[in-house]
């Protein structure tokens, strides 16, 4: 439902002009109030003005305030209603407002901006939002945008529309993973002065460029700091019925959370936002609820509570019901790669091993018909890794041998993982390749010697390539190994 907010004097015109489209009452709503702060548009003293979208829910362009006229409320209603095609067509294609309609349908769509309809737009704000959003065909490149951007923030005058500008300027500088200049920029434009969904607004965004700086080990101040201006967006959103804006945020407290180990409130977080999610039917967001609950319910299983392993399969697969192959491929195999690994590592008993390592493999053979070697180099390599790995544990097969096309796969994902390129993720197959030499039938004593003659180059190999404790552990008791196997032969 749209909602018009207008001052008693106006209100009649108003519901004349809505009863004359045939059953437009029904989508639009009349507020008897200048200062509804939900309303779509504003209309008072003659004139209609559209107040800036803090919440996301249309392009972030900023309009002129125009002349309260049927045709011009009828278009702002009509685009409001994601019909800008009607909209347009009760303006004369001269106009400002048509323009500026225009413009914002096609960000909006991502229709194609021409240069020249690029340098009608007279306000700086909206030139970022069109190079940022939209698909202008003279398009910026990163540090042009920044200083358009720069240039609109400071050449603004009101603080309101300075601080929107700002949030959108964040987006961008976290996109290209500058949150240093992010945090920046949103701690210097917030003011006591800011409307409340300015404050909220700011708050969230600064929490956000906060989050993508953490590092292990964790800074706790830091992380209570980002909790709770996230429990406070939160809050703001549930009180406006947002469930949308709370759900998604909802997603960001739970691994919050969950990075200060409170796994009980991360995992009440994260059902909070699929509750939401389903309320809304927005399926997508489903989907990356559903994702993340899994990839938290697997970090707690490998982490000492295996109990997490069953619901994190349930997760994950309630994750492919939206994820599907044919839509998101990416995902997809994503999510079949992370099954996988459940697959070979969760604790059953040997009856029910066949049955796993059978999942198992078809996952992972899900996950490299997307991810190949061609396309997707380096994810194709950890995933030959992690099945590798995952074979070498496997019953034995009746008709191939898993040793052989372990080997095979490590071999595959040391292509890729050169000395130069990925040092330490080549040290890592490296180790678990010596893992399954151990395994390896030799024939005659010869093959033995040759055996450990590899074996010794590649852990050799490893030292230079790392100064990681834990596999440096694994060297040395390799090493050790080796040596009591040269004393028997």
């Amino acid at each position: 439902m749209l909602t018009i907010s207008t001052s008693e004097n106006h209100f009649e015109d108003i519901q004349n002009i809505i009863d004359s489209i045939d059953r437009l009452d029904e989508l639009v709503s009349l507020s008897k109030s200048a200062h509804n702060e939900d309303a779509f548009i504003f209309v008072e003293n003659g004139k209609i003005h559209k107040p800036i979208d803090w919440y996301d829910s249309q392009p972030p362009y900023l309009f002129n305030e125009y002349n309260f006229t049927s045709e011009h409320l009828l278009a702002y209603i009509f685009f409001g209603l994601n019909n800008p095609q009607k909209a347009l067509e009760l303006l004369d294609e001269n106009s400002a407002l048509y323009h500026e309609l225009s413009t914002a349908a096609k960000i909006q769509f991502a229709y194609e901006i021409t240069e020249k309809e690029f340098y009608k737009i007279p306000s700086i704000h909206n030139q970022c939002i069109v190079k940022h959003y939209g698909n202008a065909t003279s398009n910026h490149n990163s540090e042009e945008l920044k200083q358009l951007y720069f240039k609109a923030i400071t050449n603004e005058k009101e603080i309101e529309v300075k601080a929107f500008t700002t949030k959108h300027f964040s987006n961008f500088l976290i996109d290209l993973q500058l949150f240093v200049e992010a945090e920046k920029i949103l701690a210097e434009a917030y003011n006591d002065q800011l409307s409340e969904e300015a404050k909220n607004t700011l708050s969230i965004q600064l929490a956000l460029a906060q989050m993508h700086q953490l590092s292990i080990p964790f800074n706790t101040k830091r992380l209570e700091e980002i909790f709770k201006r996230f429990e406070e967006g939160i809050q703001f959103y549930e009180r406006k019925q947002l469930h949308i804006q709370a759900g998604l945020l909802l997603i960001e407290a739970s691994e919050i959370a969950n990075y200060q180990e409170k796994f009980s409130t991360s995992k009440d977080l994260i059902n909070k936002a699929i509750v939401y999610f389903k309320e809304e039917e927005i399926t997508e967001f489903l989907g990356e609820a559903s994702l993340r609950k899994a990839m938290l319910l697997y970090t707690w299983s490998k982490n000492g509570q295996p109990q997490y392993y069953k619901p994190a399969i349930n997760a994950f697969q309630n994750a492919l019901k939206v994820f599907k192959r044919e839509l998101h491929p990416a995902k997809f195999a994503e999510i079949h790669h992370y099954m996988a690994l459940i697959y070979s590592e969760i604790p059953v008993s040997p009856e029910e091993k066949p049955m796993w390592t059978a999942f198992c493999a078809s996952s992972f053979k899900e996950a490299l018909s997307y991810f190949n070697k061609e396309s997707f180099p380096y994810d194709y390599a950890m995933i030959a890794h992690n099945y590798a790995t995952a074979l070498i544990n496997f019953p034995e097969a009746k008709l191939h041998n898993n040793l052989d096309k372990a080997q095979q796969l490590f071999k595959d994902a040391l292509t890729i993982r050169t000395t130069s390129l990925y040092p330490f993720e080549r040290a890592s197959t490296l180790i678990n390749q010596i893992e399954l030499y151990w395994l390896l039938h030799n024939e005659t004593t010869t093959d033995e010697n040759k055996k450990i003659t590899e074996m010794l180059n590649k852990l050799n190999e490893i030292k230079t390539l790392t100064t990681d404790e834990n596999i440096l552990d694994k060297v040395r008791f390799h090493e050790q190994k080796i040596e009591s196997l040269k004393t028997l032969l």
